[in-house]
This record gives structure tokens, sequence and C-alpha cells, in this order.
């Protein structure tokens, strides 16, 4: 299941694994919706909350870091990147936002 929506930096995707339910986040340029569809340019960061144990990690730093040094990120699209990722990381270890618990229960309906 994924949650996403036009201007905001960064998407959210339900992973309904058994052995490992999470919720992952996709640092990105704000979404654009088309005809065709969504997308989004991914900055490489990836803030995950791991359900099983509520374990919170900042994934793909090493792909982050490598993105900035061979110049493949502006240096605004990492300062984005950066400060994105590590506010939904903390709005992952709350785990106060409505979307949050409602993309939870949305997947647990599914067989």
């Amino acid at each position: 299941m994924v949650l996403l929506a036009a201007g905001r930096p960064w998407v959210a995707w339900r992973v309904g694994d058994p052995a490992d339910r999470r919720l992952e986040i996709d640092v990105c340029l704000p979404s654009e919706g088309s005809e065709a569809g969504w997308q989004y340019v991914d900055l490489e960061l990836d803030p995950v909350l791991h359900e099983r144990d509520s374990r919170v990690e900042i994934e793909d730093w090493d792909e982050y870091e490598q993105a900035c040094r061979n110049g493949w990120m502006s240096t605004d699209d990492a300062k984005l990147a950066h400060s994105t990722a590590e506010d939904r990381a903390r709005a992952l270890r709350r785990r106060d936002e409505p979307w949050q618990e409602r993309g939870c229960q949305l997947l647990s309906q599914q067989p």
C-alpha cells in the first residue's frame, strides 16, 4: 500500500511482509500526479519503522553519500533529503500521525 500526495517530499509504503511488517518512507522530490499516474525522484534516504520491535532506522546513507559525492544530487536536494529523513524518522518514533495507524488498519483488512 502506498501513501503519497502532490507536493510532499516523501512517499510512505506499508509493507505487509509477515516476517517483517514495516512502514518505509522514500524521501524524494515532491511527488507529481499526471494522467499516467504518479512520479517522484528518489533522494535515496529511507526512514523505516519495523513493527515487530518498533525499531526505526534511516537506510541507504551510503547511496545518499555517493549521490552527493558524485554530483547526482544538488546541495539543496541533499539538504531536503537529510532534513526530511530526520523529520520522518522522528514521526515514525512518535507514531502519532493519523496516516500511520490508518495504513496499518487498511493492511490488516487484506486477506
